[in-house]
């Protein structure tokens, strides 16, 4: 009988034998091949070093089975890319935490070859990451004693913790902060010093890990829809939400009809350009790529300072008209532009430095449409839009700040007459943040100005007047065909201001227009109109395209309007702040309001402006700022102004805080600019109207973050006499 004899082999030394499965040396030298891709060994060599084979000697079976679990993590990881390599290198240690639990002598073994591991001293924590290979990006500004943060989410992942890191200039005295997210992503630091901090922002799971984020997928697109342009539809139709549609228009007026199209008998919109705009948005916001990425932040550095205008940015490259500004926090705002015949959002999620990128922060609010007007309501996280589109008004929600439009629309058209004549029309809107995470909305119809209270979903909740024109009499002028609506709500107390642009008769029987305004508290009904005007008497001059706002933290309202005034023989058009009176429960300005005016202790206002020199101002706006003192009201101001040779205008962009508690020294009673006037951009602004017969509309636009940000955007003014639109101008301050 044979016999036979049992030996023993290893299978680190038998690796072809059925059941053998290599040995951690081998894993991790394996694994550092497949993953390696263009990193050098210094990044993506082997976990476990070259001295691997002798440490394990000093590892038990137990450290055996966490070395597994390591490998495992690794072997999982995609390859390394070379500009990532900093975040893929974290990834890695992520994966080599856990050899932290080996016992003491498999430990020290590994000490030299594994960097993570330390000997037990707890390593400094997360570090940022700086080449692109980020899951967020962290945005920062400071003014003269505040620091304000905020991160833009490139990967999803549910974050149970934010923890943020700060240090001195240096990087040294590191301190971490964690706090719960809840919907926040952002920041405000007070008290931040008067020296650079460093900043960096981590995302924690509910162990305290740094979390992977997973990239974010691109929202659906919708199968059903015809036409991405006015071109992608018949010349008797309108490319209307995506859909080729008939649009009405009021024939033989004020043409309604999109770019391109003309309102032909019997009211209908048709092309009648080749090119009737063919602009179209850009899609899912270009990042670092598809691979998962670690929740942490590129490190920035902040030094408080007093606020200064920061350089403007173009808007891409194609021209642009009546632009339109909504301000969210640091990092993200959004703009809405009239290009190629369309309404296109651009949202920014880097305070603006994105805006170049036409390809990937353009997106088609609307394929039709005019005069866009935005509304940020931080209760709901909701953008909506409201503008004329035919014979009506429609409104739209976005609920990721300006990316997607079209999921929920309304539009408010008023129904054509049985005889089919002209019929009314909706001519303006503007709107604000409302109850519910809603808005409140005016609208200009034919005699009278209409409010509706909208629901998240955009359902009309409330709707009445809030101004019916009165008809010129024998012994009154009337205040009649109100226009150009602007609103401003505080959801809080229920109040509403509304301003506007109405007729009134002068004698012989032409008609002048007037700034004006109404307001409502509560559930109650509007208050009798106001005039804004600066004298007792109305003006023979025409006055318009005013502007209105409330300071959130006592109520208080500022308003401006732009008005034409006689210097000498000559028409100037200028600007005018107005002050709304809680005992009188009327507006009222006065000379030293005027944007022209000089302050005797300051001796010059604006300081480009020779007292000689005839210059225009106009495009007033306003956007309340953060106050401290609960009897006034602090706010950004901007209006544009330069030279008028009598053909046209060389304009710049300026912009100056104005404080309701502040008093002029020209006048006594409180509300005056704070100075200096500051010069945004020495670019030259668009010049609107050419003439000196009215006011010029407004070319800019101006918002408010939460945090300490204003925003503006201003159309620039080509050609010789500064009559050509270009594309838009964003600018930021501080």
């Amino acid at each position: 009988m044979r016999s036979f004899q049992l030996v023993a082999v290893s299978c680190s030394l038998a690796l072809g034998l059925v059941g053998c499965a290599p040995n951690p040396c081998e894993r991790s030298s394996k694994a550092a091949k497949a993953n390696q891709g263009d990193c050098d060994d210094a990044v993506a060599g082997s976990l476990l070093g070259s001295s691997c084979s002798s440490n394990l000697s000093s590892c038990n079976d137990a450290d055996q089975k966490i070395l597994g679990t390591v490998l495992t993590c690794v072997e999982k990881m995609s390859a390394c890319i070379s500009f990532q390599k900093d975040a893929w290198r974290l990834q890695r240690d992520l994966c080599a935490a856990e050899m932290t639990n080996l016992s003491p002598a498999c430990r020290d073994a590994f000490v030299a070859s594994v960097p993570i591991i330390d000997a037990g001293v707890p390593d400094a924590g997360p570090q940022p990451i700086d080449d692109g290979g980020n899951g967020l990006s962290l945005v920062g500004v400071a003014n003269a004693d505040t620091v304000a943060l905020a991160w833009e989410e490139r990967r999803t992942a549910t974050v149970a913790r934010w923890m943020l890191v700060e240090s001195d200039a240096l990087g040294d005295n590191r301190t971490e902060t964690e706090f719960t997210p809840g919907t926040a992503i952002n920041l405000i630091i007070g008290d931040a010093g008067t020296t650079g901090r460093r900043y960096y922002v981590v995302g924690l799971d509910e162990t305290g890990a740094v979390l992977t984020g997973m990239p974010i997928e691109p929202p659906a697109v919708d199968a059903g829809l015809t036409c991405t342009g006015p071109d992608g539809c018949p010349s008797d139709r309108v490319c209307d939400l995506r859909q080729c549609k008939l649009q009405t228009c009021p024939f033989n007026m004020a043409n309604t009809c999109p770019g391109g199209y003309q309102c032909f008998a019997p009211g209908e919109c048709r092309r009648t350009s080749a090119d009737g705009g063919i602009f179209t948005g850009g899609g899912m916001r270009a990042d670092a790529g598809t691979q998962p990425l670690p929740f942490i932040s590129n490190e920035i550095v902040v030094t408080p300072r007093p606020p200064s205008p920061q350089p403007t940015v173009t808007v891409g490259s194609v021209a642009a008209r009546r632009p339109e500004v909504a301000a969210f926090d640091t990092a993200r705002v959004a703009l809405a532009l009239e290009q190629e015949g369309q309404l296109i959002a651009h949202p920014s999620a880097a305070r603006g430095k994105d805006l170049t990128d036409e390809a990937h922060t353009s997106f088609n609010l609307d394929t039709t449409g005019t005069r866009v007007h935005l509304a940020w309501n931080p209760e709901s996280k909701a953008l909506y839009a409201c503008y004329v589109v035919g014979r009506g008004i429609r409104v739209q929600k976005s609920v990721d700040r300006g990316q997607t439009w079209g999921v929920t629309a309304v539009t408010f058209e008023p129904p054509l007459p049985d005889d089919g004549g002209i019929g009314e029309i909706i001519r303006d809107c503007d709107l604000a943040p409302w109850t519910g995470g809603g808005v409140v909305m005016v609208t200009a119809e034919t005699e009278a100005l209409v409010i509706r209270e909208l629901s998240d979903a955009l359902a009309v909740s409330r709707m009445g007047p809030a101004f019916t024109s009165i008809m010129p009499s024998a012994t009154d002028a009337g205040v009649f065909a109100p226009s150009h609506p602007a609103i401003a709500a505080l959801p809080s107390t229920g109040l509403v201001h509304v301003t506007f642009t109405a007729n009134r008769l002068l004698t012989g029987g032409a008609a002048d227009s007037e700034p004006y305004a109404v307001f409502r508290e509560g559930a109650g009904s509007f208050s009798a109109v106001s005039r804004m005007t600066p004298s007792v008497s109305a003006s023979l001059v025409p006055e318009d395209w005013t502007t209105v706002a409330i300071n959130p933290a006592n109520g208080r309202a500022v308003g401006a309007f732009t008005s034409m005034q006689q210097v000498g023989s000559t028409p100037v058009s200028t600007v005018y702040i107005a002050l709304f009176s809680s005992v009188t429960r009327g507006w009222s300005t006065g000379g030293h309001l005027n944007v022209f005016v000089t302050d005797q202790n300051t001796s010059v206002w604006l300081p480009q402006k020779a007292p000689t020199d005839v210059w225009f101002a106009f495009s007033p706006q306003l956007a309340p700022l953060p106050s401290s003192d609960p009897t006034g009201g602090l706010f950004a101001f901007s209006f544009v102004a330069g030279p008028h040779n009598g053909t046209a205008g060389d304009y710049r962009q300026y912009m100056v805080p104005f404080d309701l508690a502040r008093t002029p020294s020209i006048t006594s009673g409180k509300g005056w600019f704070v100075p200096p006037v500051v010069k945004m951009s020495d670019e030259r602004v668009l010049d609107p109207h050419g003439s000196f017969g009215a006011p010029q509309p407004p070319v800019t636009a101006l918002a408010a973050d939460q945090q300490i940000s204003v925003y503006g955007v201003y159309i620039p003014g080509g050609g010789l006499n500064g009559d050509s639109e270009g594309p838009a101008s964003f600018f930021s301050w501080p």
